[in-house]
C-alpha cells in the first residue's frame, strides 16, 4: 500500500482549488475536502455531488474508495460511475460531477445542507461507489 501523503495533499489541494467554497472557513469545511478519518486500513471516505452552478444538485452516499495505487485515485473511476447514475436520465456526457475526501460518515447530509442553504433543491442518493 501507497502511503504517500502527497497523494492526499494532491487530491485535497486539487479539489479545494476546484471548489474552493468548500475549503473555507465556514463550519461545513470538514465536510469535504478533509482527510479522512476512516477506521478501514487503506482506504478513505469519499463524496460525490453534481455542478452547484445548476438548480438541483444530486448528492451521494458516503462511500469507502481504497488509496492505492495512486493512479487509481487521479482517474476517479467512482465519478465515472456517479456520473452514469445520474445521468440514467439524461445526457452523461453533460453532467458535470465533483468527488472529493470527506472527514464524516454525516458528509452528504452536512453538504446537501449547505447546498440547501445556498438555495438548491437537493436530492440525496443512497448511491455508493460498489467496486471500492
Amino acid at each position: 500500500m501507497n502511503k504517500d501523503p502527497s497523494v492526499y495533499g494532491l487530491g485535497i489541494a486539487l479539489f479545494c482549488v476546484a471548489f474552493s467554497a468548500s475549503c473555507g472557513s465556514d463550519h461545513h469545511s470538514t465536510a469535504i475536502g478533509g482527510a479522512s478519518r476512516s477506521a478501514r486500513a487503506g482506504t478513505v471516505d469519499m463524496l460525490c455531488f453534481t455542478s452547484p452552478d445548476s438548480r438541483k444538485v444530486v448528492v451521494s452516499a458516503v462511500f469507502p474508495v481504497k488509496t492505492y495505487p495512486p493512479e487509481r485515485m487521479i482517474e476517479e473511476p467512482w465519478a465515472k460511475d456517479f456520473r452514469r447514475y445520474v445521468g440514467q436520465s439524461g445526457n452523461e456526457g453533460g453532467i458535470s460531477v465533483t468527488c472529493g475526501q470527506v472527514d464524516s460518515s454525516d458528509a452528504s447530509h452536512i453538504k446537501a445542507d449547505q447546498l440547501r442553504e445556498q438555495g438548491h433543491e437537493v436530492v440525496e442518493t443512497k448511491w455508493a461507489y460498489a467496486r471500492g
